[in-house]
């Protein structure tokens, strides 16, 4: 409202003067060398007001043309644009549908259509160049893809993966650790890394990574424990060697992380031992085995025994004393008598899990007895021969493969990461049938 006031306020002005001029007419005289030039002032008035007009009009249709001429560029740089994005859309479409062909025809196009957005030019390409298997040619797109912040998650990701189908698991945890310190919720980046981790032994950066993720909320805390149980079991393992102090101390981390898995209380044990302390040695056992009275831990503590000649009956009652109702503690009983000749305390205990249908260590262990107490060596083998047809026990598969090992390992033997569980053979047998 102001500006229109001030505009007929300024029109009004001029209208005033003009009146006034045309109204009071004079002479108006030039002399321009020896020539004199007189008119009149309505006429410079009329000829000065033509030329305002005339400029005004000049001006007003040069702006016009002007944008119009703006409004078609930008009209058409769009359009060009639009067309760039339909050959981008064509060449996705036709990767998902594995046409190559028609893929790598619409990258050409749409390279000439989008010339000033290199990132979904690199996207594309890298993708068409996935089609053709140039790997060399990939990894400079992927080195583009770093230098802009757009696109260097798909450069650091690509460059990870490159690395990890050759094998450099060296180089694919240095991209996957850049692009996790980028974006670390992108989708399986921290089991990818727990995985290079593994295969470089690099247990430090596992027990690191994990810490890092929980507290991003990428993994629960049972996954944090497990991860991180696992680093400091390996570490106690290569410390075992060198440093029988340290190892402890990093089994201790482990075995506190994840309570009552047997493989850590295997080594704990064996570290004790080798501190030459058999008096905690005992004491441990006898602890383990009233939390978890089980075959696996079974297996383990015969061994450690046998090993460090702790396999006095006596010994052995104190140790089951706590849960000696359970089958699993009378079988390390009957184990450990068969192996002194106490002959009566091993038929006492095995006499109420023979059945009509005996597991393997029973069908042995009557193997055993058989021929220690009575030397009879047919029966023996006809105990043999029953436990050949026993139901097969619990062992280690890998739950991807279904591949079986006798030892836990934190990679498997088929190289995965964490994958064993305590199965029956049978089991995957009929899950696969």
């Amino acid at each position: 409202m102001y500006r229109f006031s001030i505009f007929v306020l300024q029109l009004l002005v001029l209208i005033i003067v003009l009146t006034f001029i045309f109204t009071n007419p004079f002479v108006i005289s030039l002399d321009i060398g020896n020539l004199k030039y007189s008119f009149s002032s309505n006429l410079f008035a009329t000829i000065f007001i033509s030329f305002i007009f005339l400029l005004y009009l000049l001006l007003y249709l040069f702006f016009r043309s002007r944008l119009s001429f703006g409004k078609y560029l930008l009209r058409s740089k769009y359009k060009k644009i639009e067309k760039g994005y339909l050959y981008f859309v064509d060449a996705m479409i036709a990767i998902a549908n594995k046409d190559n062909k028609t893929a790598l025809r619409s990258h050409k196009k749409m390279n000439s259509y989008l010339k000033d957005d290199p990132s979904l030019s690199l996207l594309l390409k890298s993708e068409v160049l996935k089609i053709e298997k140039k790997f060399p040619e990939l990894n400079n797109v992927y080195e583009d893809m770093i230098k802009s912040k757009k696109t260097e998650t798909l450069g650091y990701r690509g460059l990870m993966e490159q690395n990890l189908r050759d094998q450099d698991y060296h180089h694919a945890f240095l991209y996957g650790e850049k692009l996790f310190s980028i974006n670390p919720n992108i989708e399986k980046l921290y089991d990818t890394l727990i995985f290079i981790a593994a295969k470089t032994k690099n247990w430090n950066q596992i027990i690191l990574l994990s810490d890092k993720a929980f507290a991003k909320k990428i993994i629960s805390k049972i996954e944090l424990n497990e991860n991180k149980s696992i680093g400091y079991y390996e570490i106690a393992k290569i410390k075992y060697e060198s440093d029988i102090n340290e190892a402890l101390r990093n089994i201790l981390k482990a075995v506190d992380l994840k309570k009552n898995f047997a493989p850590y209380i295997k080594l704990h044990l064996e570290i004790i031992a080798n501190l030459k302390d058999k008096r905690k040695l005992l004491k441990l056992t006898k602890k383990y085995w009233y939390l978890d009275p089980s075959f696996l831990l079974s297996s383990i503590i015969i061994k450690i025994l046998n090993e460090n000649n702790l396999t006095d009956i006596k010994l052995i009652k104190e140790i089951i004393k706590n849960n000696s109702h359970l089958d699993e503690s009378k079988k390390l009983l009957v184990y450990f008598a068969i192996k002194n000749s106490k002959w009566d305390i091993a038929r006492e205990n095995i006499s109420g899990m023979i059945g009509s249908n005996p597991s393997k260590d029973i069908c042995y262990f009557m193997s055993d007895l058989e021929l220690g107490e009575n030397n009879d060596k047919q029966k023996s083998d006809a105990w043999i021969m029953r436990a050949e047809n026993a139901k097969l026990e619990n062992t280690w598969i890998c739950r991807i493969t279904n591949q079986s090992q006798e030892e836990w390992s934190s990679l498997s033997n088929s190289g995965n990461y964490n994958s064993l569980v305590w199965k029956s053979p049978m089991m995957i047998r009929q899950n696969n049938n």
